[in-house]
């Protein structure tokens, strides 16, 4: 379909999820591709100036479709200094995955790009399609970057579309951090960390129980199946994405230097706690501000169907979780899972060294006090 009929039905297709009036729907739409493409309107990312701008330590936010990065993300969005592909802290619901964006994907190379829309990787088993699989076994090769795969030239492509955004968006672009959160990056740390080599990127790996993460994305999050595979067979290959790009973050992270992993269920429980240690780690100033609480209001460009701020929902998937899944989970995933203090009904204190520790949380917290 062309880029303008695209929009078109973008703006004027009717969600399945329809909350509210139908023409309030479409100005919200109308309102987000306007934010959204500024970027390819503005001559701001055209002047060599755009060049001089430092680029301070981006910060990548990692995991699954469905595992929390959104509301992580929109955390730090809402700090003044960040900003996204869509917009500042004045827009923190924006789109922010470069890669998944066609008008982006065209700037970047196809190593960058997200799961979807993927035609030059049309698989006779998941399509175009690949959410929630492209870690799996069946993927992983056509998806996985290392540091030997970085280029000078895919280097200076990717700082410059960064670059030109910062400009575009940030109220001060020499101090602003960018942000994103394309989850194809989680299995390709050492090759963002050597593009984008002087500036100092910040991994951040959200992560979720993968017994919820599996049942749900079999469910909520699937690719596009080509053809009929067993329920099992499906939800082995989440499980192996699940088990993949987690275990290859949390060996790829540490290396850097620049690399914190929390659990979702913990921000669930201690959300400020969570996101003060981010924000330290980070190196972003904190406020309670940025944390979900009553009484903030959406902005205006907000789907109506998305409720990913405040009040916080709880896992309302895990409950659902029987025997046939929490086997194949157990058999693919359960080493890491283990070491993350995930099971299948219940959360044990976690051992990576690399994941934030409620415990030490609190111990720091008395400490203070």
């Amino acid at each position: 379909m062309p880029p303008g009929f695209r929009g078109l039905a973008y703006l004027f297709n009717r969600d399945p999820r329809p909350r509210g009036p139908f023409l309030r729907t479409v100005a919200v739409k109308a309102e987000r591709w306007r934010r959204r493409d500024r970027w390819r309107r503005s001559l701001r990312r055209h002047l060599s100036s755009v060049d001089q701008i430092a680029l301070d330590r981006p910060i990548f936010v990692l995991g699954m479709q469905g595992g929390g990065t959104t509301l992580v993300a929109r955390c730090l969005l809402r700090h003044p200094s960040v900003v996204s592909m869509s917009g500042a802290s004045d827009y923190w619901v924006a789109t922010d995955e470069l890669g998944f964006v066609r008008n982006r994907m065209r700037r970047l190379p196809s190593t960058l790009w997200s799961s979807a829309h993927r035609d030059d990787l049309d698989h006779q088993i998941v399509g175009t399609e690949h959410a929630s699989v492209y870690a799996s076994d069946l993927l992983l090769p056509e998806y996985r970057n290392t540091a030997e795969d970085a280029t000078p030239e895919d280097g200076a492509r990717f700082k410059r579309i960064l670059k030109e955004h910062v400009a575009v968006y940030a109220r001060d672009p020499q101090t602003a951090r960018f942000l994103d959160k394309t989850h194809t990056y989680t299995i390709k740390i050492p090759y963002l960390d050597r593009l984008l080599e002087g500036h100092e990127p910040f991994f951040l790996l959200v992560v979720r129980n993968p017994y919820t993460m599996v049942f749900r994305a079999v469910r909520r999050k699937p690719p596009a199946w080509r053809r009929d595979l067993s329920y099992e067979d499906q939800l082995r290959l989440v499980a192996q994405h699940w088990s993949n790009s987690t275990r290859l973050a949390l060996e790829d992270g540490p290396p850097t230097g620049r690399f914190l992993a929390l659990r979702f269920e913990d921000f669930l429980h201690k959300p400020a706690e969570v996101i003060q240690a981010v924000c330290k780690a980070v190196g972003l100033s904190y406020d309670d501000d940025l944390v979900p609480r009553a009484g903030h209001r959406m902005p205006f460009a907000t789907l109506p169907w998305d409720r990913k701020w405040f009040p916080l929902q709880g896992d309302e998937w895990r409950d659902k979780v029987g025997d046939v899944e929490a086997q194949i989970v157990e058999e693919e995933c359960g080493e890491v899972a283990e070491q993350l203090g995930y099971g299948r009904l219940t959360d044990t204190a976690a051992i990576h060294p690399a994941l934030l520790s409620l415990a030490s949380l609190a111990a720091a917290s008395q400490l203070v006090a």
